[in-house]
Formats: structure tokens, C-alpha cells, sequence
């Protein structure tokens, strides 16, 4: 049996990709959630460098579940009973979980807060550190 191709629907389902790439875009072209968080492995830990402008330690709650990192938070707003001129800052209520590539020792975690920059130490557990084998 044959069938007839037809240009045009190459271009209508081209259009259709294009679309939903635009509309999966959240508002204000950010593709990453808050707060934005990168993570660097230092061979016996993984460090965790996330960016909380503005937000106090009584206000982060951060727990271990699994493989996860979660990391969750209120961002209190600064100027709330007076009129924004411009207004490009988000406030309220965030959660973020970071799936973690190692298993990590739950007992040898330390964060600080400092200049808005939450730091994560999360030591490797024995079975994700790397084990030289000899050979006989």
C-alpha cells in the first residue's frame, strides 16, 4: 500500500515542538529552581554551594532522605507594606531536592550560612569511596 507525504505536516509538527518548548519555559525564562545550587566532589566529600540571598538560618530547613538532599526555605519580603517601583525578586515558601550521586554518611554532615551562600560538607559513605584492589 502506498501512502502520500506531505510536506506540511512535517512543518505543523515542527511548529508543535517549537511551542511546547516555549510554553514549557517557567515565567521569567528561568529554567533552574530556587535556590540554585551547585555541587562539587572532592574525592572523600561532596560539597553543596546554594544561593539564598536574603534568607536567615531560622528560616532553612534542610534534611537528608535517601539519596536526596532537600533543601526548603522561606524568603520573607523585604519592602511588603510599601509600593514596588520594579519588583524582579520572587519571595515566599521554596523546596529543592538534589538527588546526590554517592551515598553519604547521614553522621558526618555540617551547613553554614554565611553572606547568602548556604555550604553543605557531606561526607562519602565506606561503600561509595573508591577501593584499590591489589593484584597478585
Amino acid at each position: 500500500m502506498y501512502t502520500t507525504y506531505d510536506i506540511f505536516d512535517d512543518v505543523l509538527r515542527l511548529r508543535d515542538v517549537v511551542d511546547n518548548f516555549f510554553n514549557d519555559i517557567p515565567r521569567g525564562g528561568r529554567l533552574a529552581e530556587f535556590p540554585y545550587v551547585n555541587l562539587f566532589d572532592t574525592g572523600e566529600t561532596i560539597e553543596v554551594k546554594a544561593i539564598v540571598p536574603g534568607v536567615v538560618s531560622d528560616d532553612l530547613h534542610i534534611e537528608l532522605v535517601d539519596k536526596s538532599l532537600i533543601i526548603e526555605g522561606n524568603r520573607k519580603e523585604d519592602l511588603a507594606d510599601k509600593p514596588y517601583v520594579r519588583r524582579e525578586r520572587s519571595f515566599g515558601k521554596f523546596k529543592k531536592a538534589i538527588r546526590l550521586p554517592y551515598q553519604v554518611d547521614r553522621d558526618k554532615i555540617a551547613a553554614d550560612l554565611k553572606n547568602g551562600i548556604l555550604n553543605i560538607t557531606l561526607q562519602k559513605s565506606e561503600a561509595a569511596k573508591p577501593k584499590r584492589i591489589t593484584i597478585n
